[in-house]
């Protein structure tokens, strides 16, 4: 054994008893008792470990590894982070609760609700710099500063050996007799040979206080990192790092330093104070909040404004429960300490929070309120109430709708006498009213709400406020008083014109009476004359009215309103012509060239105020109208009734000028196409073909290959007189890579329209070659026969005889058989508009006798398909009016006349 004595403690825990272990020299012990011991081997300990344990301990082993190495660079100049990044940053968890959500969670924590542990990237990032986990038992920093009384981590176990620990010594000394160099190098050494030890870095600290203040906030840093129990060298680093304007690393040491004394205002209002400086107002509040449970009663001042500014903050962000809590850790302190005016406030927030039960026993407390309860500890059964005459009106106020929020029913008519005949009806305690008539509404009692409010509604000294008139209209509405309800529905519609649920629940009532037109005049608003913002929905729900009671054009013009709340209004045929500019919907350069337009019409005349009116009429309007509930598929389904509605009377200018409004929008860029085709029919209807082929021409250049886009150019080509219509068909040709038979036909047929006849046969005959069609040989038939009626042509009865050839392959092809030159098989439905056909032909080149004996042959026809559907396809009166004319030239007049009277006359 050796000669100095050595003791070491060991813990060995067996059964929960401790054993001491002393390992003692052989000097002391007398040889009587020596020859008591026997020589034996050593002992062999064999460990339990816990699997789980061992893959944390051995975890946190290599985390402690990477920890002091990348400590060990830094020291030796190798930075591979910034400074003190590595050392401040926060470890997952560390940071304060700051946000709502974080709060809430540490609120259920603290009432022992388990909370599901979040796994973020953070974690795997800090686990790097993560410190050792502590033991089972705390065992206590051998460092500086191990004080302080608080949760969290612990601090470290001393990491220096007994050699290390003698050289700390040394530099100390060295330090104490000013050799700072040479306590420097000791430092150092000691460092490179553990660097996780803080002894070291609290020296170093302290050679640099009053050299090199960044050197000195650097070894300060690491050093508490190392030590986190020591509270003083954090504040001490927050403290420097707020003078060099390091705010964000001060939150974090503050942070850390409430983690060790939590209980600890002064630092949270510290924290506090910074966070507002930094600007995160929210992230202050919370520190705030915080703070106020751990505030002394005699700093009640302080606490008392807080707790109100916190309250006030997460009031206006309508945040009720987080507010009512700040007032509660204020009222905890000091609520001896609130006035009125504080107890009103702390009053609200509870009653916000449905907290009646703590609003009467506040009260109880505060007041010389009576209440006779069932048990003296609780309020939930409350049998009688008295309150004193010279109690608070706003008190008295939330007394009432505590009360009647806890069903005592039983007391109110004395809450409404007692209410009535001690706060006096004023324009300023309205409100005390109202609030206790809303109480008595969501418990149902309509009638104790009316007779509340009588005072304020037949008095004399002051206008009842439309709020007023609305409630007592809502009560009378569901005590079924229907016809008192409408007049105090009218009185807040005309108080308050832009309250348009009273409007909507007003035109409801006078409907469910009967009286539709009052009804429809209790949906009207100004703004449709004067350019006010225009509420979508009740512009929607007068639209179906109009309907529904046969006021069609104002049905129209109300639809128009609606539709075009987004759209530019085109004041003349020049701005409708720059919209349809390029065809396609939505086009904002025929928008812009409308407002350049506008613009130079303005300077011209030298107002350019009116045009900048409408266009923020346009802007509010629009605003106005998406925070309604009208729909898009709602307003095209209106689109589509208005557009039904005005071509049944007749109305297509109405037509068009509604589809310009749907067109100048990206608000149905949906149905942009459907409303396209509407807007070309519309032009056609209204003989605006101009409009419409500009429209058309771009529907046909995206899909050429349908067939109706190309009838409805035909109908424009009829109507319309330009001579553009041939020029766009030739480009479309030339630049199209497969031309389909219906753009051939379309050019025949405006060739033959345009009596071009010998450029129609051009198109027709090579058509009819390659895929033989009936309409192909009846134009060429028309042709035929029109080259026939000119004056000058070298060979008429040739051309009568082509026009009757290709009449008859018409009529082969038409019939899908081979049928001969005077009969067509009864079986074909399409005979009547055969012989018609033929009968035009030969009416037309003057051979009266043929024409006669077809025209009678296509009256004679009879066939199922034809007579189920004769107001389509029977062709009777066109056919007899042909026959009488020929009756009447060759002066038959009886016979002309039979035909009219019988099949001509309505």
């Amino acid at each position: 054994m050796s000669e100095k004595r050595e003791r070491e403690t060991k813990n060995c825990n067996s059964d929960a008893n401790e054993v001491l272990i002393e390992e003692i020299d052989s000097i002391d012990v007398p040889e009587n008792e020596l020859a008591q011991f026997e020589v034996t081997e050593p002992l062999r300990i064999v460990e339990i470990i816990d699997m789980d344990d061992a893959d944390a301990n051995e975890d946190a082993a290599q985390a402690a590894d990477e920890e002091g190495a990348l400590i060990r660079r830094y020291v030796q100049g190798v930075q591979c982070l910034e400074f003190p990044d590595f050392c401040t940053k926060l470890e997952p968890g560390d940071e304060e609760d700051d946000d709502e959500v974080a709060h809430l969670a540490a609120k259920k924590h603290e009432q022992g609700e388990e909370q599901p542990v979040a796994s973020t990237s953070a974690a795997a990032a800090a686990k790097l710099l993560q410190s050792p986990k502590p033991p089972a038992k705390p065992a206590f920093s051998g460092g500086r500063g191990g004080g302080g009384g608080g949760g969290g981590n612990l601090g470290r176990r001393s990491q220096l050996n007994a050699a290390l620990v003698g050289l700390m010594g040394e530099a100390n000394l060295s330090f104490a007799y000013g050799r700072y160099d040479t306590a420097e190098r000791i430092c150092m050494e000691i460092i490179r040979q553990n660097p996780l030890a803080s002894e070291p870095f609290y020296t170093l600290a302290e050679i640099y206080e009053n050299r090199d203040e960044v050197k000195f906030l650097h070894f300060s840093t690491i050093a508490a990192h190392l030590n986190p129990q020591d509270r003083d060298m954090w504040i001490r680093i927050s403290d420097l790092l707020v003078q060099q304007g390091h705010l964000a690393r001060a939150r974090v040491c503050y942070t850390k330093s409430i983690k060790v004394l939590h209980k600890d205002y002064v630092l949270r209002l510290r924290k506090a104070q910074l966070l507002e400086r930094m600007g995160e107002t929210n992230a202050a509040m919370f520190t705030y909040l915080k703070m106020l449970p751990l505030m002394p009663s005699s700093e009640w001042s302080l606490c008392l404004s807080t707790g109100k500014n916190v309250a006030r903050y997460f009031h206006v962000l309508e945040k009720h429960h987080i507010a009512l809590e700040a007032m509660e850790g204020a009222y905890s302190v000091c609520g001896s300490r609130f006035t009125v005016e504080d107890l009103n406030i702390y009053l609200e927030l509870l009653i916000l929070n449905k907290q009646f039960i703590k609003v009467l026993r506040c009260l109880r407390e505060r007041t010389k309120l009576e209440l006779e309860t069932e048990q003296e500890e609780t309020l939930e059964l409350i049998y009688f109430c008295h309150i004193p005459e010279d109690y608070v009106p706003e008190l008295r106020a939330k007394l009432c709708v505590s009360l009647i929020h806890l069903h005592a029913h039983h007391l109110l008519g004395y809450l409404v006498q007692n209410v009535q005949e001690y706060i006096t009806p004023t324009v300023e305690r309205v409100e005390l009213y109202m609030d206790i008539t809303e109480a008595l509404m969501q418990e149902h009692k309509y009638a104790e709400a009316i007779a509340l409010m009588r005072p304020i509604t037949d008095a004399d000294s002051f206008d009842c406020p439309a709020f007023v008139w609305l409630r007592q209209a809502e009560c009378l509405r569901q005590l079924n008083r229907t016809n008192e309800a409408i007049q105090s529905y009218g009185r807040v519609v005309q108080l308050a014109p832009y309250c348009y649920e009273a409007k909507f629940t007003l035109s409801a009532l006078l409907k469910q009476l009967g009286r539709q037109e009052e009804a429809v005049k209790a949906l009207e608003q100004s703004g449709e004359q004067e350019g006010q913002p225009l509420h979508a929905r009740l512009l929607y729900e007068r639209c179906i009215m109009l309907q529904q009671i046969g006021r069609i054009e104002e049905f129209v013009d109300v639809g128009y309103v609606l539709l075009g709340r987004h759209s530019i209004k085109l004041k003349n045929r020049e701005e409708m012509m720059a919209a349809a500019n390029g065809g396609g919907a939505y086009n904002t350069e025929g928008l812009k060239s409308i407002m350049q337009m506008r613009s130079l019409a303005a300077g011209v005349t030298g107002n350019a105020e009116p045009e900048q009116q409408d266009t923020s009429k346009a802007t509010a309007t629009a605003a106005n109208a998406e925070g309604s509930d009208l729909t898009i598929k709602n307003e095209y389904e209106l689109f589509l009734e208005l557009i039904r509605t005005a071509y049944a009377h007749g109305m297509h200018s109405a037509i068009e000028r509604i589809c310009f409004a749907m067109v100048t929008t990206k608000r149905f860029t949906y149905y942009h196409y459907e409303i396209e085709r509407i807007m070309i029919l519309a032009c056609y209807f209204n003989h605006d073909c101009a409009i419409g082929f500009s429209y058309l021409r771009e529907l046909i250049a995206k899909q050429p290959e349908h067939v109706n886009l190309w009838n409805l150019l035909s109908l424009l080509v009829q109507q319309g007189d330009e001579v553009r219509y041939f020029r766009y068909a030739r480009r479309l040709l030339q630049r199209h890579p497969t031309v389909t038979q219906p753009m051939r036909l379309f050019l025949g047929h405006y060739h033959l329209n345009c009596s071009s006849y010998k450029y129609a046969l051009n198109v027709y005959v090579p058509i009819l070659r390659e895929q033989p069609h009936p309409l192909v040989a009846l134009s060429i038939a028309v042709v035929f026969n029109q080259l026939a009626l000119q004056k000058k042509v070298l060979r008429k009865s040739g051309a009568v005889a082509q026009s009757v050839a290709f009449a008859q392959r018409y009529a082969e092809l038409r019939s899908g058989s081979d049928c001969n030159r005077n009969n067509v098989p009864d079986s074909c439905a399409a005979r009547q508009e055969i012989y018609y056909n033929i009968g035009r032909i030969y009416h037309q080149a003057n051979i009266l006798h043929l024409a006669t004996d077809y025209y009678e042959r296509a009256l004679a026809v009879h066939h199922p398909l034809i007579e189920k559907h004769e107001s389509i396809l029977g062709l009777q009166h066109e056919i007899a009016f042909n026959l009488h004319l020929i009756y009447r030239a060759s002066g038959n007049k009886w016979k002309a006349r039979q035909c009219l009277m019988r099949y001509c006359v309505v």
